[in-house]
């Protein structure tokens, strides 16, 4: 992340805030990064120096101009204008982030070898729930190459509980042993 995309962020969010549209501007900036992620041609488009700024602010205005906040459109023209439409995903992550915080909502992965059952995911999501403090919201995902056991991605702190780490434990203890049987 640039201290770029967290100034911009920090301002947005601000506003939002004083306006009680932060939610509103969430759901318009997770659009705005879906449709760059999805067509990235569009934003190699806004960032081209070769097309007049104003041919491209235009472009904007008449792309999202009847399905934006204003505010959201207005932040998405000063990017551009600024040169700076690039910074766009990490822009939307930042303020996500300030938004989850203010709404004390924390978002884990949890990746386990075979689908968790339902009880399974209910006691995770309390655990999860107690140890952050927050509400948890969370994506599962399956990676067969995980012998068992979850690993847990939860606001910048991994929770590994797969076999692989608690087999790695368990031989680091041993190797530990046969240095020295005393211990």
């Amino acid at each position: 992340m640039t201290g770029s995309s967290k100034e911009y962020a920090i301002a947005l969010f601000n506003l939002a805030k004083e306006s009680s549209i932060e939610t509103e501007l969430s759901d318009n900036l997770e659009l705005l990064k879906k449709v760059f992620e999805s067509t990235p041609e569009y934003a190699a488009f806004l960032s081209a120096p070769n097309i007049p700024k104003q041919e491209r602010l235009d472009t904007i205005r008449n792309t999202f101009g009847g399905d934006l906040h204003e505010y959201a459109l207005s932040f998405l023209l000063l990017l551009c204008e600024q040169g700076n439409i690039d910074i766009l995903p990490e822009c939307v992550d930042e303020y996500d982030a300030l938004y989850s915080a203010s709404n004390k909502v924390s978002h884990a992965e949890v990746v386990s070898a075979v689908e968790l059952t339902a009880e399974e995911k209910q006691r995770l999501l309390a655990k999860l729930e107690k140890l952050s403090g927050n509400r948890v919201e969370i994506e599962y995902r399956i990676d067969k190459k995980l012998l068992g056991g979850v690993i847990v991605d939860m606001d910048g702190m991994r929770l590994d509980g797969s076999l692989r780490r608690q087999l790695k434990n368990i031989r680091e203890v041993m190797d530990e042993w046969a240095e020295d049987p005393t211990k």
